[in-house]
């Protein structure tokens, strides 16, 4: 069993109207612009590069709830949420120096057996268990440093890493805080910027755009906008609310999948679970059983129901669950995945603005 946490950030779109960010990037200390700083919508395709004065702007923004991100070598991550609504923005950002990371710019060009070891295992936590190893590549892996004890592997990174994915179209910058690997838990968190890449031909736009179809459906994405719209049959998952204690994948090893009357779970109405945040426009799931699904438009060889062989995942609450009408998760660490999602990583994760 594997459980994994992703960083799916404050994401929250209310309109199809476009509206603009823009500012200036300049060192906190000097006041002097920064040229060449990064500044995007964390976990989306919307972002750009200051000017040689530190300028900047970022077309095309839809109204919404995002979190801004300002970055560059040498400074800390300045990091703030923002929601853009009615009007374009001025926003003038400060970058503080981060002399820890430069002390510690100077990588190695090699790396022991052990660091061999621990890079594959990292690899297969962060990027999931079914990426093509040809086509999603991390391009500097010399950036990752390790510690490791009997517990399990503990992953920093002392620069963004840079991952290029020919399957799906995408070069991401990410920002890794830290991932952690037991023998029960693979979790991470950092800041991601997704940048599109240019296809060289319609043969490839076509097959990247049939390649991200493919990764949402049956995505948590996916499942939450399905259940906010209330249409879970529809866009073919099945689910079920779990007794309370009962939140493990071997559950199903005690019965049939469609079977409620094993006592084990009950079916439940999508509309009763959904519910307006105060005065906002997020919503929380109002339960705090867990929920068991599939998604049955996709099959596996090794099903846990033999009347399912759908991927399976159980969703278990942990406290509040915000999530936003286009099905986008508030709190990546509110919902612990096991099962089918819980294997996904880097890989297969579609930036927040995609639109299927």
């Amino acid at each position: 069993m594997k459980l994994i946490c992703f960083l799916l950030l404050s994401f929250t779109v209310f309109s199809q109207e476009k509206y603009r960010i823009s500012g200036s990037v300049k060192d906190a200390k000097t006041g002097v612009g920064i040229p060449g700083a990064s500044i995007y919508l964390e976990g989306t395709t919307l972002g750009t590069q200051a000017d040689s004065a530190g300028n900047y702007h970022v077309n095309r923004i839809a109204a919404g709830r995002y979190r801004l991100v300002a970055s560059f070598v040498g400074y800390k991550p300045s990091i703030q949420f923002i929601e853009v609504r009615g009007q374009s923005k001025v926003l003038n950002l400060t970058l503080e120096e981060d002399n820890q990371t430069l002390d510690e710019v100077r990588v190695s060009s090699t790396r022991d057996k052990t660091w061999e070891k621990q890079i594959r295992i990292f690899e297969k936590a962060f990027l999931g268990d079914s990426y093509n190893r040809k086509e999603v590549q991390i391009l500097n892996k010399e950036v990752v440093n390790f510690e490791e004890d009997d517990d399990g592997l503990i992953a920093t990174a002392i620069a963004p890493l840079t991952i290029e994915n020919q399957s799906l179209g995408y070069k991401i910058t990410y920002t890794l805080d830290r991932l952690e690997k037991t023998r029960d838990l693979t979790s991470f968190r950092g800041l991601a910027r997704y940048e599109i890449i240019r296809p060289t031909s319609s043969k490839q736009e076509k097959r990247w755009e049939e390649n991200r179809k493919e990764a949402y459906l049956g995505s948590l994405s996916h499942f939450l906008k399905a259940l906010f719209d209330n249409q879970l049959e529809a866009e073919g998952f099945n689910a079920y609310l779990l007794k309370p204690g009962i939140q493990n994948t071997s559950a199903g090893k005690r019965g049939f999948f469609f079977d409620i009357s094993t006592n084990r779970h009950f079916p439940f109405q999508a509309i009763d679970l959904v519910k307006p945040y105060r005065d906002t426009d997020l919503y929380f799931l109002d339960t705090q059983n867990a929920i068991e699904l599939v998604f049955n438009q996709r099959r596996v060889l090794r099903p846990v129901f033999p009347d399912a062989p759908y991927p399976y995942t159980i969703l278990i609450p942990k406290g509040l669950v915000l999530l936003s009408a286009s099905g986008n998760l508030m709190d990546p660490f509110s919902l612990e995945m096991r099962g089918d999602m819980g294997r996904i990583g880097m890989a297969e994760l579609l930036p927040l603005d995609y639109i299927p």
